[in-house]
């Protein structure tokens, strides 16, 4: 998934900021529930919530990927 993530980044630079975490070291991990890999969680520019998504489907994280791009 990381070349299509990578791929989307580039798409919505300026609109969509993507951060990578460590599930097993970082603190945020916990804050955001985190358990399987891989995880989105979409926020919008409040850092509130707007979508989450777990395991790999590339319609699904593109889809994800608009949404969060709406909402800044």
């Amino acid at each position: 998934m990381a070349p299509i993530v990578d791929g989307l980044e580039a798409q919505y630079a300026g609109k969509v900021v993507v951060k990578r975490i460590n599930a097993n070291t970082d603190p945020t991990a916990s804050q955001y529930n985190l358990r399987g890999v891989p995880t989105y969680v979409f926020l919008d520019s409040d850092g509130t919530v707007i979508e989450r998504q777990e395991g790999g489907n590339q319609a699904a994280l593109e889809a994800g990927f608009q949404k969060a791009a709406s909402r800044q």
